[in-house]
């Protein structure tokens, strides 16, 4: 199942039950989905009104990256930091509990 995410203005991405303002909304909105407990090969189609403008191969990459502005001023993706990526990483399940 792909999720759909609206892009709005160059600093806002929403996906349903979820909204991130500032710089990489995108690969930001990636990390809270991972961190919501989205299937890390989830993709991701972002839209812009009624026209697709990225698709994301799956959250989980989209989650280890950001943007940063290359050598002549253009933005590129890039990996995110080590530390940042385990801020964002999902917790791993929780055992069940067995009434005593």
């Amino acid at each position: 199942m792909t999720l759909r995410a609206e892009l709005v203005g160059s600093g806002t991405a929403t996906a349903p039950g979820i909204a991130v303002h500032g710089h990489a909304p995108v690969t930001r909105l990636c990390r809270r989905l991972v961190a919501a407990g989205h299937d890390l090969a989830t993709p991701l189609e972002v839209f812009r009104g009624a026209m697709l403008c990225l698709r994301v191969r799956s959250i989980g990459e989209g989650a280890k990256l950001t943007v940063k502005d290359g050598p002549a001023g253009r933005p590129r993706f890039v990996r995110l930091a080590q530390e940042a990526q385990e801020t964002y990483a999902a917790a791993p399940p929780m055992r069940e509990r067995r009434a005593a």
